[in-house]
């Protein structure tokens, strides 16, 4: 909690930060080298403030305390006291605390011979405990590691306070979706993140903009579901091991072609409105891109080759890593071949793996940041 404080107080009053120092720029702030803010009489439910800036970091002071009320004493204030009162009410609300945790904050003064004595009421909608044992994680990696963990981790929701980060509900939803693609063992989550119909994940930021805040995401999964997944994780180790331990590799370790083959070759037919479990991929059911993809994924990480899953506006692609570096592996590349007519040779794809520059000329779109690079430094063909 302590640590929360200095934190605030730093954003709040000293540091030059763009979120952080909007809330404070009024005219009548002072910049005089001192504390803005002290407690009065050694009790801590009484602070002195003399700038606005001390009276929004003593109102802060008590909010991140959790304390229900205590009073301000504002000394030599020359600002607009009222208007002051209801800036620094909604500057706190605004802060990830006071829009996380805070339901009602009430602020009355008084004025007593030199001074205004202000009474302040908070209530809350968050526990102290709930508040302080939400984690600190820093920008887009710190954002997608933590969802990382509510998936792999099978949880049901995430509280954390994420700084430097200033995306919106859908790029946390999105970064939500990724981290469910990145276990193709979980087909549960896959069916809650492609839904699509907001019932199945709710996110929430506290405030909604800015780039420090605090978000929650939860998670509606079925009764059951981590007993099915439990199964269905097991029955797709133990196809995998069996289909790999069919088809030796030809060198020491397995190669992205080879593994595109197994693929091609497990799967019983490709449907546009097949299934989209890797389980069902693998066990020669008709499956369609993405649980081909998935099915792709999975012998990947089972083989100990680096891939991951990329959302771009064409839909659900991997990037693998090859000998010349990471590349796109579209679904297409995937799918099993259909049974030749009379007469004709079976006719496998030649694989492609594409560079950025490579995908981006096919019109392809994906927020790179997102996502390994794929430089065009070496072959790009399989």
């Amino acid at each position: 909690m302590k640590k929360r404080i200095l934190a605030l107080l730093l954003c709040l009053g000293l540091l030059p930060l763009g979120g952080c120092a909007a809330m404070l720029e009024r005219g009548h702030v002072s910049s005089a080298d001192h504390v803005d803010y002290a407690v009065e009489d050694e009790d801590e439910s009484i602070l002195r403030a003399e700038s606005y800036a001390g009276l929004v970091n003593s109102i802060l002071y008590m909010v991140d305390g959790h304390r229900g009320g205590g009073t301000i004493r504002l000394y030599h204030y020359a600002g607009d006291v009222e208007a002051d009162l209801a800036a620094a009410r909604e500057a706190v609300l605004q802060t990830p605390v006071g829009a996380y945790a805070v339901g009602t904050l009430e602020l009355d003064s008084t004025r007593i011979l030199t001074y205004y004595e202000v009474k302040l009421t908070v209530r809350y909608t968050r526990t102290a405990r709930e508040v302080e044992d939400i984690p600190d994680v820093m920008g887009l990696t710190g954002v997608r590691q933590e969802l990382t963990r509510l998936v792999t981790e099978g949880r049901r929701s995430a509280t954390f306070l994420a700084s430097y980060f200033t995306g919106d509900e859908a790029l946390v939803e999105q970064l939500f979706r990724l981290a469910c693609q990145g276990a193709p063992e979980l087909f549960r989550h896959h069916q809650l993140s492609a839904s699509g119909d907001g019932a199945g994940i709710s996110v929430a930021l506290y405030p909604e903009t800015g780039a420090r805040r605090i978000i929650e995401v939860k998670l509606n999964l079925p009764f059951g579901a981590d007993e099915e997944e439990r199964i269905y994780a097991d029955q797709l180790e133990a196809v995998s091991s069996a289909l790999l331990g069919g088809h030796s590799p030809a060198g020491e370790s397995y190669t992205v072609e080879e593994l595109t083959a197994l693929v091609r070759g497990a799967a019983g037919a490709w449907e546009e409105e097949g299934s989209d479990r890797a389980l069902d991929a693998l066990s020669g059911a008709g499956a369609s891109d993405f649980g081909l993809l998935m099915a792709m994924e999975y012998l990947c990480r089972q083989c100990g080759v680096a891939a991951e899953p990329v959302e771009g506006a064409q839909g659900v692609w991997l990037i693998v890593d090859t000998p010349q570096g990471s590349r796109h592996l579209l679904p297409e590349f995937l799918r099993p071949v259909p049974p030749p007519e009379d007469g004709e040779e079976r006719s496998e794809p030649e694989l492609h793996l594409y560079t950025d520059r490579e995908l981006t000329e096919l019109g392809y779109e994906w927020a790179t940041s997102l996502y390994p690079v794929c430089l065009d430094n070496g072959s790009a063909e399989g």
